[in-house]
């Protein structure tokens, strides 16, 4: 069986995040099933307060039986219990974990982190981190006030990336673990990454479009807060130094972070910046963004491209593939002006659009 469509690795689906639910459903994935070559899609599934993970991955396994693709299923506990992890952790699924967010109680200090990794049985179950020291933003986060999108940079810089990044690849390759690095953002953390590859083949990592094709200045405009996430879009600088180290062959695949709340909700922050949920919605333009922007320009291959979100995504969820020949089959030809759905009615299209990041693409390049 072949990497026949886009597989996308990074998706937040059905749940609640800062107390807002996203505005997306199994249905609309359906959509970029069927009209934009959505193959597969790795979903997080984090614990909360009111409900067991146990629970609540049995509860959307069974929803997600609607969707006509493929799911793997990342894991994220409140509590490192290893042997209930034991129970839990199935072959379509493997562990995410945070170095932040303390105040909503996903926070897992490195020497936690450490522990898991020596006692958690053989084989290991690879282990995803979203890399942001929380000391570092904490002190920040005092430092400078939330008054404006733009502050988000200041309060989670980059140092704060590049700090949890380096602890972690120091503690996988002491400890032999596997390791895959979420959505990096800043190019000094890829260069890390870079270095520890060279004696870990076990390491592996990502980034996200916006990471690519954004920076910080869009965040200074009228609409500034619907472009909110974390870690924060970076500077110019960062945006083209990353870019470099894709095409260097630095990140094993390009991951939506799929986060999609409707404009409304996100809207919050016109008044109250601080209060805007992080997420930017992406999967439904994956190929196209990035087609148009980096292929069309010259700045990647198509079959870059195909193994940054089809055929490496789809090798890492433990999907079959077959590495002698990419399929484009289920995309079609040429590429679309705009995603065959967009006229679909859909709570998230106008945010994270084709629209909106041709429109900032001009700032950028």
């Amino acid at each position: 069986m072949k990497a026949s469509g886009i597989y996308d690795f990074h998706v937040h689906i059905g749940e609640t995040i800062g107390g807002h639910l996203l505005a997306d459903s199994w249905k609309s994935f359906n959509l970029l099933y069927e009209h934009n070559g959505l193959e597969g899609i790795g979903v997080f599934v984090t614990e909360s307060q009111s409900e067991p993970l146990s629970s609540k991955l049995g509860r959307m396994r069974k929803v997600s039986r609607s969707f006509l693709g493929k799911v793997f299923w990342h894991l994220t506990p409140r509590q490192l219990d290893i042997r209930r992890l034991e129970n839990i952790l199935k072959e379509d699924t493997d562990l995410k974990l945070y170095t932040t967010y303390r105040e909503v109680g996903l926070y897992q200090s490195y020497e936690s982190i450490e522990h898991l990794m020596e006692e958690m049985p053989s084989p290991k179950k690879r282990l995803l981190v979203h890399c942001e020291d929380d000391q570092i933003i904490s002190e920040y986060s005092e430092r400078y006030p939330f008054h404006n999108p733009s502050d988000h940079c200041l309060r989670r810089p980059e140092k704060a990336e590049i700090s949890a990044v380096e602890k972690l690849l120091d503690l996988s390759i002491k400890h032999h673990y596997p390791l895959h690095i979420v959505h990096i953002s800043s190019p000094q953390s890829a260069l890390l990454v870079q270095q520890a590859k060279k004696e870990a083949d076990y390491i592996t990592c990502e980034t996200a479009p916006h990471y690519l094709l954004l920076n910080e200045e869009v965040l200074n405009e009228p609409e500034g807060h619907r472009w909110l996430c974390t870690p924060p879009l970076r500077s110019e600088s960062s945006r083209g130094l990353l870019l470099e180290l894709l095409q260097d062959g630095v990140f094993d695949i390009i991951a939506s972070d799929h986060c999609a709340f409707s404009s409304e909700t996100k809207d919050v922050g016109i008044l109250y910046p601080a209060k805007t949920p992080m997420g930017i919605a992406g999967s439904g333009v994956l190929f196209t963004l990035l087609a148009e922007h980096l292929v069309e320009k010259g700045k990647l291959s198509m079959e870059q491209l195909f193994n940054f979100i089809s055929f490496n995504p789809a090798k890492l969820m433990g999907f079959s593939v077959q590495n002698d020949k990419l399929s484009y089959e289920r995309l079609g030809a040429p590429i679309p002006v705009i995603p065959s759905w967009a006229n679909t009615p859909n709570p998230w299209i106008d945010f994270w659009s084709y629209y909106e990041l041709r429109r900032h693409h001009n700032d950028v390049y």
